[in-house]
C-alpha cells in the first residue's frame, strides 16, 4: 500500500497550527471541489485572487462556498480562513488560504524532499517539454499545465516524496511571477525552454520576456544548473550552463523518419543517445534535446530517459491527430504563437502526405502593436502548405500576403465560422492542421465540430 502524502495532523504543522489534529492520512491536495475524492484535503481558495496575482479565471463564488460539497466527496480536511457552519471534518483555519495554506503547504513539501528538481519554463512547448522530461523512470511531474500561483503549490504539495525527480511547470501572467515560483519551488535545475514573442502586450518587448523567463535562475542554489537554448543569453547567472540545440553539447547528429515517426541520434554531453519521438517534428526534437539536457544536468543518466521518449505522445489540443473520411485532422488548437505556430506549419510541411498539406490558422493574440508584422510573416513558413484559411481580423494581414493559389478563404469572427464550410474545402488524403490562440478555436470547440462536419460529408 503507498503510504499517504501526508496526514491531517501533518499538514497543520506545517501550516503553523496548534492543537490535536488526527492522523487521518491525505492522499491528494486540491482546490477544486469538483474533483474532491475520498482521502482529500480541500484548500478552498478565494475566487478573487490575493497575494497580488490575478487570474483570467478570477470568480465572484469562493472556494469555502463549496465546503460542503468537498465534504460531502470524502474531503478528510479542508483549509478556510475562517470556521464553517455544518462541516465536521478538520478545518485548518488560516488568515489566507491561498499564502498561508496552499503556499505554506507547498514550503513544507519542498523542504522534505533532498532529490533533484526541474523547473521549467518558456514562451512554447514548456507543457509538451514536461512530459518528456516526465517519462523519466520513477518522475514526479506537474499535471496538465498546472504552472501558475496556485498550480505550482498544487505540483508541489502533491508530489511524491520518494520520486527519482521532480518536474515543476511554471508560466506566467504578470511581470515578477516566475521569480515567485522559482523561490517556492527551489529548482536544483531550471530549464528555459525557448523566449519567443508571446504575452509582448504585457511585457512590451522580447527583451523583457527573456528577462522574465530566465528570471527562474533566481532560485536555483549556487551550484545549481541553468539549460539553455544555444541561442539564448543569460548575463543574470553566473553558475554553470548547459546549452542544448544548433552546435551546443546537447545537439541533434542525426535524424530518420519512419512513417510519422522520427529515429534521433544525439550528443548529450559528449555521450551517443538515441531515440525515437512518435510522431517526429522538428520542434519535437528540440524539446527532446531540453529534457535530456536537464536530465543530464541533474546527474540523472539521460539514457533511461532516451528509452522512453517514444511513449510520450501528443497532449490534447497540441497536435493530436484523427483520420476521417482519409482526412487527416491534427488538432493544434490549444494555442498559438509566433513560435508554435510556426512550428506547427513546419511540422506539416514535413509529414508525407497522399493528398495536400492544409492550414487553418486563427489569430495569435496579446502581440501588442507589433501584431500585424507577426501574421504577415507566417509566410515564411507556408513554402511546402498547398492551401491556407485564415480565422480572425488579425489573419487577414496574412491573407492579403498569400499567393492566390494558397488562398481558401478568410474569415473573419471565428465564433460564426461554419465548420462545414472548411470540410467543403478538404479531400481524401489531405491533411490539416487546426492553429490558432486559444480563444480563436480550442474555446469555441471547432476542432469537434469540423471533425463531426467531416464525418457527415464522407
Amino acid at each position: 500500500m503507498t503510504k499517504a502524502l501526508w496526514t491531517v495532523a501533518e499538514a497543520a504543522r506545517a501550516l503553523g497550527l496548534a492543537g490535536d489534529y488526527p492522523e487521518t492520512p491525505i492522499d491528494v491536495v486540491t482546490q477544486d471541489s469538483r474533483v474532491v475524492k475520498p482521502g482529500s484535503l480541500f484548500v478552498a481558495l478565494s475566487g478573487t485572487p490575493s497575494g497580488g496575482f490575478v487570474s483570467s479565471f478570477a470568480s465572484n463564488r469562493d472556494g469555502w462556498e463549496f465546503a460542503a460539497n468537498a465534504e460531502k466527496a470524502g474531503a478528510v480536511a479542508m483549509i478556510v480562513p475562517h470556521r464553517i457552519d455544518g462541516i465536521t471534518v478538520p478545518q485548518l483555519v488560516v488568515p489566507d488560504t491561498l499564502i498561508d495554506g496552499l503556499w505554506a503547504l507547498a514550503r513544507a513539501a519542498r523542504a522534505r524532499f533532498h532529490g533533484p528538481v526541474i523547473g521549467l519554463t518558456g514562451s512554447a512547448g514548456k507543457t509538451s517539454t514536461k512530459e518528456f522530461i516526465a517519462a523519466y523512470p520513477g518522475a514526479s511531474a506537474s499535471p496538465s499545465s498546472f504552472n501558475n500561483f496556485w498550480g505550482v503549490p498544487l505540483t508541489l504539495c502533491n508530489a511524491d516524496p520518494h520520486a527519482s525527480v521532480w518536474v515543476v511547470e511554471m508560466g506566467m501572467n504578470q511581470v515578477g511571477e516566475i521569480a515567485r515560483l522559482t523561490e517556492l519551488s527551489k529548482p536544483t535545475v531550471a530549464l528555459v525552454v525557448n523566449v519567443q514573442p508571446v504575452h509582448l502586450e504585457k511585457l512590451g518587448s522580447l527583451e523583457a520576456i527573456r528577462r522574465e523567463k530566465v528570471s527562474i535562475a533566481q532560485g536555483l542554489p549556487k551550484d545549481g544548473i541553468l539549460v539553455l537554448p544555444a541561442d539564448l543569453a543569460a548575463p543574470e547567472w553566473g553558475g554553470k550552463v548547459i546549452r542544448f540545440g544548433g552546435d551546443a553539447e546537447v545537439r541533434e547528429l542525426a535524424h530518420t523518419p519512419d512513417g510519422e515517426n522520427w529515429d534521433v541520434t544525439a550528443d548529450v554531453c559528449g555521450r551517443r543517445v538515441d531515440f525515437v519521438l512518435t510522431p517526429g517534428a522538428p520542434h519535437r526534437v528540440l524539446n527532446a534535446l531540453a529534457a535530456l539536457a536537464s536530465v543530464a544536468a541533474t546527474g540523472l543518466d539521460p539514457a533511461l530517459l532516451a528509452q522512453d521518449l517514444g511513449q510520450v505522445g501528443i497532449m490534447t489540443g497540441r497536435g493530436v491527430e484523427q483520420t476521417i473520411g482519409e482526412v487527416v485532422l491534427i488538432d493544434d488548437s490549444f494555442n498559438g504563437n509566433p513560435a508554435s505556430m510556426a512550428a506547427a506549419l513546419d511540422s506539416l510541411q514535413a509529414r508525407p502526405v497522399r493528398g495536400r498539406r492544409i492550414a487553418v490558422i486563427g489569430d495569435m493574440l496579446e502581440l501588442g502593436a507589433e501584431a500585424p508584422a507577426y501574421h504577415e510573416g507566417m509566410v515564411g513558413h507556408l513554402t511546402g502548405i498547398d492551401g491556407v484559411y485564415c480565422v480572425g481580423p488579425l489573419m487577414r494581414h496574412l491573407f492579403e500576403r498569400l499567393p492566390q493559389e494558397k488562398r481558401l478563404g478568410w474569415h473573419e469572427d471565428p465564433v460564426t465560422l461554419n465548420p462545414a464550410q472548411v470540410a467543403a474545402l478538404l479531400a481524401p488524403g489531405d491533411a490539416v492542421v487546426i492553429k490558432g490562440s486559444k480563444k480563436i478555436f480550442w474555446v469555441n470547440k471547432f476542432v469537434s465540430k469540423l471533425a463531426a462536419a467531416l464525418q457527415r460529408t464522407n
